[in-house]
């Protein structure tokens, strides 16, 4: 076996070592998994085996990750959720693209959000992954194709288009009012 096909471990055993480290029992490991303690036992001996090291501690009683299965178990649970994201992705956008997209929060769920079943309808291929972001982004860093938000088109890296002019007016509630007299807009700079 080629040294490269010796570091591949193979997936069910990967499937097994999780679950055990996530959960600290090969019992409940191997009902999650609908397998036998057995199966899942021979799984963990097969990486073992594989890598020349014990990932967990077992006595009579409990089962604990070694200080290599404790760092073995973060790489493994990041490869997992990066190939169950991929089989998703591939599932549901068979003949489709994705749009990334942040926008304002408020902004999202007023006005943006019932909008959507409507887009989808008439969209089918196109699947929407929307962030949320009320600062500054990094559209490369955050592998963002899109966003609406405001301020200055001055964003590196960016194309802006003007979507719409806001007009922003202060607002208070009488109670507010009867505690803090405005009589010109200066006033309201000088409110909390």
């Amino acid at each position: 076996m080629s040294v490269q096909r010796r570091l591949l471990p193979n997936i069910s055993a990967l499937a097994a070592f999780e679950a055990v480290a996530r959960l600290g029992s090969f019992t409940a490991a191997a009902q999650e998994l609908d397998l036998t303690q057995g199966a899942v036992s021979r799984q963990i001996r097969l990486l073992e085996d594989q890598f020349g090291r014990r990932l967990f501690e077992r006595d009579s009683r409990n089962v604990s990750l070694s200080t290599s299965g404790e760092i073995y178990a973060e790489a493994v649970r990041s490869a997992l959720g990066q190939l169950r994201d991929a089989a998703l992705g591939l599932m549901s956008n068979r003949h489709s693209g994705i749009l990334n997209l942040a926008i304002l929060p408020t902004f999202g769920t007023r006005w943006l959000m019932p909008m959507i079943p409507d887009f989808v309808e008439n969209n089918p291929d196109i699947t929407i992954n929307f962030v949320t972001r009320v600062g500054r982004f990094d559209f490369a860093r955050e592998r963002l194709d899109a966003a609406i938000h405001y301020g200055l088109p001055d964003w590196p890296e960016a194309d802006s288009t003007l979507l719409v002019r806001e007009t922003v007016a202060p607002v208070v509630s009488p109670e507010f009012l009867t505690g803090h007299a405005i009589a010109s807009p200066a006033d309201v700079g000088r409110l909390p």
